[in-house]
């Protein structure tokens, strides 16, 4: 008789922006699989770097709250990036689903 084996269903990943780097200027949105405290080491998925956001956004943490605005520019998407946490936001699911889903800068 072949043995059973449970799959496991993956957790689900948090959306948030990480600022890191040195200085904590590198500010990426991306998902983690849980909040990391600030100065770890942090894995990022699907970690695109938020190169400019206009005013209208609210500042950072607005972007965190309630999305991009015309004019937000990102990167293409990396899989995974690996940083050290020096500011930690919690992004809601309406504005990660916006981000997301935001076009890559030209």
């Amino acid at each position: 008789m072949a043995k059973m084996t449970m799959k496991t269903k993956p957790a689900k990943r948090t959306p948030a922006i990480i600022c890191g780097g040195a200085t904590g200027r590198a500010v990426v949105f991306g998902y983690v699989d849980a909040l990391p405290e600030v100065d770890a080491d942090v894995a990022i998925h699907d970690a695109r770097m938020v190169l400019y956001w206009p005013a209208a956004c609210g500042g950072l943490f607005g972007l965190a709250a309630n999305g991009p605005k015309t004019g937000l520019r990102l990167t293409k998407r990396l899989d995974e990036v690996r940083d050290i946490a020096r500011q930690v936001l919690t992004v809601t699911e309406d504005a990660a689903t916006a981000l997301a889903g935001w076009p890559d800068a030209e």
